[in-house]
């Protein structure tokens, strides 16, 4: 049995000094639980992976670098879970971090016996937070569709066997949306939730430095993933109608009419976008129902019936 409670996985591309200063600050902040740090090298050329072992060596930590090349992050994210073995895992980007919420989330998802925990802020004035005890990940799938929540993935614990035994992983081949689907895949398991009324506190390491991945200029590879979540939940949830009316008609034609503003900022022609929405068969997901917010039916109205008055959001 594992003797490791969290383990935090870390990408990494070309960011040597931030990995040292972020492993250094974690390690002070969870001196109190079992942690591990693991890195997933990007095929830098500056000297991290040496520079990283270092100061893993230094703290005396338990760690380790994986070279992964020039896979895609969620490959990398992937190996990540694979190869960790605390009985929890978080994701840590070394250019979007927050202070002091690891061992807060350790304490709430251990107490609750969850299989994923997420920060819920109170409310202005104090007096309760957003969600209930007792919410299902589909509830919170909902709710994030209709943003009145908000997850953010550099901020979340998930117990590991969760992930596993589900097969909850990243799609691979995905480089836009990724973390998005990542969170739809998790929360369609039906994970027991907890969340932690801590107001998060991002910390900037170096301002200047950025994680960077070269993501696909292809728009549509977020809705490939979206369309796979709306799969999976005809398969788990086919009798949830709320659910999947909110995939089917509020996230779907969401995320198409994203793809068709990039492509109209990009100086793509009506003519030519609506035959490529054609050609892959994604027209059939510009569609609405009573569930979809009145904004989005407009636009959706809009781009099926007279697309060229359509314009593009800021």
């Amino acid at each position: 049995m594992s003797t490791v409670d969290v383990s935090i996985i870390i990408p990494s591309n070309n960011n040597k000094e931030q990995i040292a200063s972020v492993i250094k600050r974690l390690d002070d902040e969870t001196r109190n639980i079992e942690t591990e740090f693991i890195v997933i090298d990007m095929n830098s050329s500056d000297g991290g992976v040496l520079n990283t072992l270092n100061v893993i060596k230094e703290l005396n930590l338990r760690g380790c670098v994986i070279q992964s090349g020039g896979s895609t992050v969620s490959s990398a994210l992937n190996t990540g879970i694979y190869k960790s073995v605390g009985k929890y895992v978080t994701f840590v980007y070394p250019s979007r971090t927050y202070r002091n919420y690891i061992e807060q989330y350790y304490s709430e998802i251990t107490e609750k016996e969850a299989d994923f925990v997420f920060a819920v802020p109170e409310s202005d004035d104090g007096s309760r937070v957003l969600i209930s005890d007792g919410v299902t990940g589909t509830d919170l799938v909902v709710s994030l569709i209709r943003s009145s929540i908000k997850i953010d993935f550099t901020a979340v614990m998930f117990r590991r066997e969760f992930l596993c035994s589900k097969g909850a992983a990243f799609y691979e081949d995905c480089t836009i949306g990724y973390a998005e689907a990542f969170i739809y895949n998790a929360l369609l398991n039906s994970p027991t939730v907890a969340y932690s009324t801590l107001k998060l506190e991002r910390v900037c390491e170096d301002e200047n430095s950025k994680f960077e991945i070269k993501a696909s200029k292809n728009c549509f590879e977020r809705l490939e993933a979206m369309i796979r979540i709306f799969t999976a939940a005809r398969e788990l949830h086919k009798n949830d109608q709320v659910l999947l009316n909110m995939l089917e008609f509020q996230k779907l034609p969401s995320v198409v009419l994203d793809c068709i503003d990039k492509l109209l900022n990009e100086g793509f022609k009506y003519s030519s976008i609506k035959k490529l929405l054609k050609s892959k068969d994604y027209a059939k997901y510009i569609d609405f129902s009573k569930d979809t917010d009145s904004s989005l039916r407009n636009r959706i109205l809009v781009w099926n019936m007279i697309p060229w008055l359509y314009r593009p959001q800021t």
